[in-house]
């Protein structure tokens, strides 16, 4: 772990921690000359040969070397600090574009939310406050201990004498913490999950008052963390105190067996008070070593989930990739199931020629969400093939495969920033006249100058104050922007009034000109003039064709859904119910 926590640091990083250690070192030692420079003056003062100007000299320079390197030691640690967060969480954030959906299942957002905060914080906590403070305390102990044996090896030898015993009782006692710590960091985990899952129901959970069961599921998880960490705590407890002990005891062995050698007569005052005060700076590694095992340990934890999501599969890129000659989209014999006990496609066959609409539709889970994940390749299908034009998206770049379909979906994904930067999704380095244009073509922009801040207005995460249409249209205007040959749709006029629904429509007729499109569908009326209809029912084309052919078929699964749409929807706006 260490040295891939090095690895991580930017050029930038790795000084900053080494001027900081250095610079806490400085500060140690100068601490401890201050020290000696007392009782080399309680010495004179005794022996009436004091030189005091020459003593407040060297005290006004540790004064200035100890404030001056502390100083240096806190900006530069936190420089380190902040540069494995920032490193870490830029390679996270760059990972998690280039995951599949099925990632997505396994990892709950709860668990990935707590190893983007509070895991990765725990990296500079490590890098910009144990490290440091750690590696500087040894090398000040260890210089200490050579300046302490010059003085005396018997002293020394005592002081030494129960660091063996209690260091080998401190690292059996936290293995065992650290595999403590390490369940109480899971079942943190799962904690924060289902308070995320609470959170976010808790709209459901209030329509339903009978929600006990959920409830009691949360509080399981409360009370599974707290016991978790009760045993860990209790753990530690009898652990340090004993370590402590020890510490605490070495150092009494030496002073009382100095004082029987001082009366002996076998070792000078001044070196034994000189062992007395260092001793302490000798010791104070040992007395920390407690704390930094537990953040070590705390930390190892942590970084072992922040792999499971810097080292977790991404999608697979080819060796050498190939552009298409067209775009039209080609399924042929299609298989893929999200799990192992059954296909949710079974071979499945079509070609939507270039600039062309197919509409898929069918009953929820007949797979025709499924369809559109596969061409983005949120997953790769597991027999069969699907191609735009004559290549397979797996050997298509996968940026420039996403750079080719523009998405408009049901539920639309807006960021808590300013109306114009939730539409420059779609192009990145777009104009504002380029922005205004795509707004036009979606029918919002007349909405949006109406607004005190027009373009600039800020909105809430998922679009919190817009109406569901407003949403859409934002969105539409995004696929506008980003002007993609390929256009997936899912039915998105569904859960919108009459008037959104006409400017909708107007909206989504003129982006789809000139582009091949694919239509999830869920209202039959709104795809009736599409190039090719596909059924699906259980994961497999049922029906295909136009819309008068298909509902000619009075026994066809087409006919079955029509009939049941017209029975159940009102009038499309600016339709008459027939």
């Amino acid at each position: 772990m260490v040295r891939e926590i090095w690895n991580t640091l930017t050029p930038r990083g790795r000084r900053s921690l080494l001027i900081s250690v250095l610079s806490f070192t400085a500060y140690a030692l100068s601490g401890a000359a201050m020290m000696l420079l007392a009782l080399k003056i309680m010495g004179d003062i005794s022996s009436r040969t004091v030189n005091l100007p020459k003593y407040w000299r060297l005290l006004a320079l540790c004064l200035v070397l100890k404030c001056g390197s502390n100083i240096l030691a806190d900006v530069q640690k936190h420089f380190a600090g902040f540069d494995i967060v920032y490193e870490i969480r830029s390679k996270i954030i760059r990972r998690l574009k280039t995951f599949s959906l099925g990632f997505y299942t396994n990892e709950r957002l709860g668990e990935i939310s707590t190893i983007i905060h509070k895991d990765v914080d725990s990296m500079e906590m490590v890098v910009g406050h144990m490290w440091p403070r750690m590696c500087a305390d040894f090398i000040v102990s260890l210089a200490l201990l050579l300046f302490l044996s010059c003085l005396n090896a018997k002293m020394s030898l005592l002081m030494l004498s129960l660091l063996p015993p209690a260091l080998l009782w401190l690292a059996a006692g936290l293995k065992k913490a650290g595999r403590q710590e390490a369940e109480t960091g899971n079942s943190l985990a799962d904690m924060v999950s289902l308070f995320v899952e609470y959170v976010k129901g808790i709209p459901l959970l209030k329509a339903f008052p009978e929600s006990r069961q959920f409830d009691e599921k949360l509080a399981s998880a409360a009370r599974s963390f707290g016991e978790h960490s009760k045993q860990t705590a209790q753990n530690k407890a009898v652990v340090l105190s004993l370590y402590g002990f020890l510490i605490d005891a070495a150092f009494w062995v030496m002073t009382t067996a100095g004082m029987f050698l001082v009366m002996d007569k076998t070792l000078p005052m001044s070196h034994y008070l000189t062992f007395v005060i260092l001793s302490r700076e000798f010791y104070k590694p040992f007395t920390a070593i407690e704390s930094h095992w537990m953040n070590y340990l705390k930390v190892t934890d942590s970084f072992k989930r922040i792999k499971k999501i810097t080292e977790a599969p991404t999608v697979v890129e080819p060796a050498v990739p190939r552009k298409p000659k067209d775009f039209s989209i080609t399924f042929d014999k299609a298989r893929f199931a999200y799990e192992k006990n059954g296909f949710i496609l079974k071979d499945i066959s079509f070609h939507t020629p270039e600039r062309s609409l197919t509409a898929l539709v069918g009953e929820s889970g007949s797979g025709k969400t499924t369809i559109a994940n596969l061409l983005l390749r949120f997953w790769d299908v597991q027999g069969g093939s699907v191609r735009i034009g004559d290549t397979d998206v797996r050997d298509m770049d996968y940026d420039e495969l996403l750079d080719s379909i523009s998405i408009v979906m049901q539920n639309v994904q807006l960021f808590a920033d300013t109306i114009e930067n939730n539409i420059r999704l779609g192009k990145a380095d777009a104009t504002s006249g380029e922005i205004v244009a795509a707004a036009k073509k979606a029918r919002i922009h007349d909405f949006i100058r109406s607004l005190p801040k027009g373009y600039q207005t800020p909105i809430g995460e998922n679009g919190v104050g817009l109406s569901g249409g407003q949403k859409q249209r934002i969105s539409i205007a995004r696929a506008f922007l980003k002007d993609s040959p390929v256009l997936l749709l899912d039915e998105i006029t569904s859960s919108v009034d009459p008037v959104n629904e006409v400017l909708i429509q107007e909206a989504i007729s003129e982006l789809a000109k000139n582009r091949t499109v694919l239509v999830v569908a869920h209202h039959l009326r709104t795809i009736r003039s599409a190039d090719q209809i596909l059924v699906f029912r259980n994961g497999a084309i049922v029906q295909a064709g136009k819309h008068e052919t298909l509902l000619a078929q009075k026994d066809g699964c087409y006919r079955r859904l029509w009939e049941r749409g017209e029975r159940k929807s009102p009038p499309a706006a600016g339709e008459t119910a027939s």
